[in-house]
């Protein structure tokens, strides 16, 4: 039991790391200036919206950009908590992680309700 403990730990640390970096340095120009990012993470930006057709990202309605700065208010704040909480042992982890998890569902299904209802009729 141990050893999937953490194993579990380990697959959590690298997908809150990678949840760490996505947020500063892409999730946050569809709220801050392009001007205060470098021009890579610009272009990178861009591609994906282009490339999946993120009309989300290029549009920037109200409510996706208030749950932009949940997520890098709120959700980044809990990620290093967990990140500290999982190095460290800590046992307060698993209330931090279910913090995190609860805003996670809660800003996806209003995105899932977004993409959802954008959908046309015959491509249900």
């Amino acid at each position: 039991m141990g050893i999937l403990c953490k194993a579990v730990d380990t697959l959590l640390l690298v997908a809150f790391t990678v949840l760490l970096l996505y947020g500063p340095l892409i999730g946050a120009q569809l709220v801050l200036p392009e001007t205060a990012f470098p021009e890579v993470l610009v272009r990178l930006k861009q591609r994906y919206a282009e490339e999946y057709q993120d009309y989300l990202m290029v549009e920037k309605p109200h409510f996706f950009v208030a749950l932009v700065w949940l997520e890098l208010i709120l959700q980044w704040l809990l990620l290093v908590l967990n990140i500290y909480g999982i190095l460290a042992s800590r046992p307060w982890l698993n209330t931090t992680c279910l913090i995190y998890g609860a805003s996670v569902i809660t800003t996806m299904t209003a995105l899932l309700g977004e993409l959802r209802g954008s959908l046309e009729p015959w491509n249900l």
